[in-house]
This record gives structure tokens, C-alpha cells and sequence, in this order.
């Protein structure tokens, strides 16, 4: 019983806690990165305090310390998806070659690589309207995401969201294509 006593208080300053500066917080986290990923941002830090339940700041130090740490994930988060909009920029390239070579050398090419390149299609047929629109001027017709935002009057963020989604979408059949490529 009195262990309960001690979590619901425990609980009620978190809870505090976490109203008096999420919201401050997601503002900052929105300077660098769309309103959507700086609230999951957030809420991970918020999570992750509450799982290191025996860690305990001292009031002064406890908002740098939320500042410091959203910055921070901010910052993770960018690399990350820098490294997989790298990662897309290859996989595109390569599926470009591909088809080049498929029409390059159509009587050549097998039934099997012809299905490859066509699935790959299928499934990017299937993505929704907008996605698709933005992942083919990527990936099929060359274009960055700065040059796509500007010929949509879209955000860049917007765009790099469209292509993150439409990759996520499509990875299965990515992943199998690219192994394709890698270890025919």
C-alpha cells in the first residue's frame, strides 16, 4: 500500500513535469525538425526520464538538461535521415541503371530481371498520389528535394516526409531488388 502511495506521487510530479515543459519543448524541437517527429522526440525523452526513475535533477539543471537532450535527439534524427536519404539516393541510382540497361539490351535481358524492375514499378504505382508524384520526380526523373519542393510550392521537409513514406512503403521490394543486383 504505501509503495503505491509513493509511485502516485511519484507519477502526479512526472505528470507535472512533463505539461509544464512538453509543450515549450516541441517548439523548440519543431525549429529543427516537422511538428510530428519533434513531439515522438519528445515524448522518447519524457520516456526515457521516467524509465531512469532513480536519476534525479536538481530544478535549475532540469531544463537544460530537456533542452540539451532534445537538441540532441534533433540532431540524431537529422543524421539519420541524411544517412537514409543517402541510402535512397543509391538504391535510385542503381534501379536507374537498371532500367537502362533492361532498355538498352531488352532482347538480352531474362524473364526474371524483367519481373524484378516491374515489381518495382507495380509497387510504386501502388503508392498514394502525392507520394508517387514526389518519389518519381526523385527517383525516376533525378530531381532533389529542394528543386521538387519548388516546382510543388510544397516544403522540403514536406517532401523528404513523402519520400520517407513512400520508401517505407515500397522497402520490401527494394531490399529484394537491390539483392538482386548485389548477389544475382
Amino acid at each position: 500500500m504505501k509503495d503505491n502511495i509513493v509511485r502516485s506521487r511519484e507519477l502526479d510530479k512526472f505528470k507535472l513535469l512533463y505539461l509544464e515543459n512538453a509543450p515549450r519543448l516541441i517548439f523548440y524541437a519543431s525549429k529543427y525538425v516537422d511538428e510530428d517527429t519533434a513531439e515522438d522526440l519528445v515524448h522518447d525523452i519524457f520516456i526515457k526520464i521516467w524509465q531512469k526513475k532513480d536519476t534525479y535533477f536538481l530544478e535549475e539543471g532540469l531544463k537544460t538538461y530537456l533542452f540539451r537532450s532534445v537538441q540532441n535527439a534533433c540532431l540524431d534524427y537529422l543524421k539519420h535521415k541524411s544517412i537514409e536519404m543517402t541510402y535512397a539516393d543509391e538504391v535510385a541510382r542503381k534501379l536507374k541503371i537498371e532500367e537502362i540497361h533492361y532498355y538498352n539490351n531488352q532482347s538480352d535481358v531474362a524473364e526474371l530481371e524483367k519481373e524484378r524492375l516491374e515489381s518495382v514499378y507495380r509497387e510504386i504505382a501502388k503508392l498514394p498520389d502525392r507520394c508517387r508524384e514526389i518519389f518519381t520526380l526523385a527517383y525516376v526523373d533525378g530531381k532533389k528535394s529542394a528543386e521538387i519542393a519548388g516546382m510543388l510550392n510544397i516544403s522540403q521537409r514536406t517532401v523528404e516526409a513523402q519520400l520517407y513514406k513512400g520508401l517505407k512503403i515500397i522497402r520490401n521490394i527494394l531490399a529484394f531488388f537491390i539483392q538482386a543486383l548485389f548477389f544475382p
